[in-house]
């Protein structure tokens, strides 16, 4: 039995090994949409649903409370996903919405046994984290090949949409940028500095208003609540982090004044009762979205819900600019999922954003899984994520990443001088 025993364990750290590489491999190659990376991350999936099962029939292994409270959280949101397809999609001349969540439900089912797999598994920290770190910079690279050598206006990596490219880099950038600081080195701050310089410039080339306001603030807070740095370290980062946001204000200065005319703009025209804009259809957007959800607190097909809003603008016409994305999805994650699967899919959704942050905090402050889900939060009041298969299979590898890294802290060689 203990010879049995000894084989899975090996048998376990060797499917650790191949789904922890796997990982990084499809974080590189997913947003830049090689389709390689997608069937890695699947054979991951797949994996690791055999790995779970191991633990469970043979090696009786008890999962943590936390653990088992995240992955049981995807895997709900992922069947909600499903359920609501099953249930609403029309028998024929349906939207193409179903069919995006239908694969957004398959992936959110997969990545609950790759999350729960992963969980309390270890690997060599040192490694993961100059992967995490070069995947960064690749991304980096990529956006500055499409901005300044194709002549791209937004960059937008291989998702073909400069929001999610910018939530992208955010989400992966926030996890090099905290991974660095786990280092105990004394450039670890020179290489944050980098990351973040890298990472920022970036998302301005996207043009994405969200990110380019809310990545600086999160990457302040994630240094700022770091454990592992002396307050006296933490003041002196962040002042030069700050000093960096000012000089990329300078730097991007054209740029940065044109989205903040386009904010300023949009918001003059709300005012006048003007909604088709980026901000104004946002706001009527919103509206719309909690009426119809209040009229189908159980869920409504997406054919249901464009004949609802089209009502409900026929009657406010300062709502009309919530006509163009009706067929599509209402730009908020939170409204978006009660407009169309009711209380029960914004309960699922409010349930991974919980149990990450939980976990994030328990036992110990996990300061990457933070970052990461604080950007998906923020970011999901003006789009919907778990909309595009490229963010939350990002979402998802970061997430699974993040976990390795601070499991594996102890393995860190220790280079600095105290």
């Amino acid at each position: 039995m203990k010879k049995i025993d000894i084989k899975i364990s090996k048998l376990n750290n060797i499917a650790t090994f191949i789904i922890a590489i796997g990982c990084l491999l499809s974080l590189l190659m997913i947003p830049l949409d090689i389709p390689v990376g997608r069937k890695i991350f699947y054979a991951c999936g797949y994996l690791s649903i055999i790995g779970v099962l191991v633990k469970w029939i043979y090696i009786k292994h008890s999962f943590k409370k936390q653990d088992l409270l995240v992955a049981s959280s995807l895997l709900l949101f992922g069947l909600v996903n499903i359920l609501w397809v099953v249930i609403f999609k029309p028998a024929e001349n349906y939207s193409p919405i179903y069919s995006v969540f239908m694969n957004i439900g398959k992936l959110l089912i997969l990545s609950s046994f790759l999350y729960l797999f992963i969980s309390d598994s270890k690997q060599k920290n040192n490694i993961i984290i100059s992967a995490v770190i070069i995947i960064s910079l690749v991304m980096d690279a990529c956006v500055y090949y499409q901005h300044f050598k194709l002549g791209y206006i937004r960059a937008d990596l291989g998702t073909e949409k400069a929001t999610i490219a910018a939530y992208i880099i955010s989400l992966i950038s926030s996890l090099g940028l905290s991974a660095a600081l786990e280092i105990k080195h004394k450039l670890k701050f020179y290489l944050s500095f980098l990351l973040f310089m890298m990472g920022f410039s970036a998302i301005i080339l996207t043009q994405t208003r969200a990110a380019i306001l809310f990545f600086p603030l999160i990457s302040l807070f994630s240094i700022a609540i770091n454990k592992n740095i002396s307050k006296a370290a933490i003041m002196k980062a962040i002042g030069v982090f700050i000093v960096i946001i000012i000089a990329f204000g300078f730097i991007f200065k054209d740029k940065l004044t044109s989205r903040y005319h386009d904010i300023t703009n949009d918001w003059s025209q709300y005012q006048k009762s003007n909604s088709d804009t980026s901000i104004g259809a946002r706001f009527a957007m919103a509206i719309v979205g909690l009426k119809s959800g209040i009229d189908s607190p159980l869920g409504q097909s997406a054919e249901d819900r464009a004949e609802r809003v089209m009502k409900i603008v026929t009657l406010d016409q300062t709502l009309f600019g919530a006509n163009q994305y009706v067929n599509i999805h209402l730009h908020n994650e939170v409204i978006d999922n009660f407009s169309l699967k009711g209380i029960l899919g914004v309960a699922l959704l409010l349930f991974i954003y919980i149990s990450i942050i939980y976990k994030s905090i328990r036992p110990e402050l996990n300061i990457l899984a933070l970052g990461i889900i604080f950007n998906t939060i923020v970011y999901g009041i003006s789009d919907v994520l778990f909309f595009s298969k490229e963010f939350t299979a990002t979402f998802i590898l970061c997430l699974v990443i993040s976990i390795l890294i601070n499991n594996s802290k102890d393995n860190i060689v220790n280079h600095e001088k105290e």
